[in-house]
């Protein structure tokens, strides 16, 4: 058996890289070691730049169906008082999206799981674990069960347990948060419509937690547990924890878990043609809910890159991965954190108050120039004609008045503004190649996106 790209792992991110390189032309098989999705929501948000990733897909109505918009988040202390106010704007934003999504995730993997069966080129296959991974030459070859498979490039995004990353050896650097908190999902069998539909952190000292509101009838509590507490709890324990804002005649209790919260990246992303994204490379507290957010644009980032050096780029961009995206998932696994002990209450000090705004980190050293606008996550344009990113059908395009750009919206040139340019070279997943001051500058870029990607770069120059 052979393909161009193996996936270990068929959980969002692992699905959603399969769907772009699906979408690619590529032939891709994905390895999942469990027989069945799992019925049950873990993650439940996700952000206007991941429903951009969703968007390149093709898949954005499907999931859109197991969403709701979210309202935001407030933090409230011990007495009721919001100290701070994250609410979203019920309109969309730069992305061309709302900022903020919950989901149901059974429902979101069943959406990228039907995208797959667009592509005869993709095969998933499910009850089969990978127990060996080798690099041979130019291929890598994996072993699962009696069959065998050789692919030009294995991804694991097998999770936090991964069996790729401790394949290629790479370990965890630690950032320093660890706690276990009860997760509890719930289904509301009679009306709260008191409970609201901004997710809550309570700042509480004593029993910090989090309300989140779900797609339906669907809730979330995740309340922090003291340090001796078992790694199972039986229901009368739980519903105890919980007995503050719900009891068992309002709703059915679905999953309770202990999870132990933690904040690290993996030293290195990369060996050769062996990768690993989402929590496989990563793993932040749910403060911010960034978790999966930060595994899909993994596989964004990563997506583009394979398929460019798979379509004859040099093999030199894929070093670009793990820079880029370790330093941006970097800053989100330290505002979670921050986050974390706001909730926690656990560092002496004033505690602030007021609003709080969504942050877009750039990505570290990697493609391009890193001048105030390179690596720079771009708004998306929505004219007459659709979504810049579709219009560009994968590639890189201009945003900026000229030959065949995208004329910004008023955001856009807002951003350009502040990143003093007069327009940028935008890459397949979002991010700023570079900025445009004058012709020359436009030259020098359009000739490195067309040298990345000339056969899917928008551009009649």
């Amino acid at each position: 058996m052979e393909c161009d790209v193996a996936i270990i792992g068929a959980g969002p991110v692992g699905l959603t890289l399969a769907n772009l390189l699906g979408r690619r032309g590529h032939s891709v098989l994905v390895l999942e070691k469990q027989p069945a999705p799992y019925p049950a929501p873990r993650a439940i948000h996700f952000d206007g730049e991941v429903m951009r990733v969703f968007q390149a897909t093709g898949l954005a109505g499907e999931i859109l169906e197991h969403t709701r918009v979210g309202r935001g988040m407030l933090f409230k202390d011990a007495e009721g008082n919001t100290l701070v106010d994250w609410s979203r704007d019920p309109a969309p934003g730069a992305m061309g999206w709302h900022e903020s999504y919950r989901f149901f995730q059974p429902g979101l993997e069943s959406a990228l799981n039907a995208g797959l069966s667009r592509f005869s080129n993709v095969n998933i296959q499910r009850g089969k674990e990978v127990t060996d991974l080798r690099r041979a030459g130019d291929d890598v070859t994996l072993t699962f069960g009696e069959q065998s498979c050789h692919a030009r490039f294995a991804v694991g995004c097998d999770g936090a347990q991964s069996f790729v990353r401790n394949a290629i050896g790479a370990t965890f650097d630690d950032l320093g948060f660890h706690e276990r908190w009860l997760v509890a999902d719930l289904r509301l069998t009679a009306d709260r419509p008191d409970l609201g539909d901004h997710t809550v952190q309570y700042c509480d000292p004593q029993i910090p937690a989090t309300y989140g509101r779900g797609v339906g009838d669907w809730r979330r509590w995740e309340v922090r547990l003291s340090p001796d507490a078992p790694d199972e709890l039986d229901d009368a324990i739980i519903w105890d924890h919980l007995a503050r804002w719900i009891s068992p005649q309002e709703a059915v209790l679905e999953r309770g878990a202990v999870y132990t919260f933690r904040s690290r990246i993996a030293d290195y992303w990369r060996s050769g043609r062996i990768f690993i994204a989402g929590d496989a490379a990563h793993q932040m507290p749910p403060f911010m809910g960034q978790g999966m957010c930060a595994g899909i644009r993994d596989a964004a980032n990563l997506a583009w890159k394979i398929s460019a050096v798979l379509s004859g780029a040099d093999e030199e961009l894929l070093a670009s991965y793990g820079s880029e995206r370790r330093e941006n998932v970097r800053a989100f696994i330290e505002k979670s954190v921050a986050l974390g002990r706001l909730i926690n209450k656990t560092k002496p000090g004033a505690i602030p108050t007021g609003r709080m705004r969504s942050i877009w980190p750039d990505l570290g050293p990697g493609l391009g120039a890193r001048d105030g606008i390179g690596g720079a996550l771009a708004p998306q344009v929505s004219g007459a004609d659709g979504l810049a990113d579709d219009l560009a059908h994968g590639g890189f395009y201009v945003l900026g008045d000229g030959p065949n750009g995208v004329a910004p919206d008023p955001t856009a040139n807002q951003w350009l503004k502040s990143r003093g340019v007069n327009g940028a070279v935008i890459r397949p997943d979002g991010y700023a190649l570079g900025g445009i001051s004058n012709s020359a500058e436009r030259r020098i870029l359009l000739k490195q996106a067309g040298n990345i990607l000339p056969t899917l770069f928008h551009s009649n120059e």
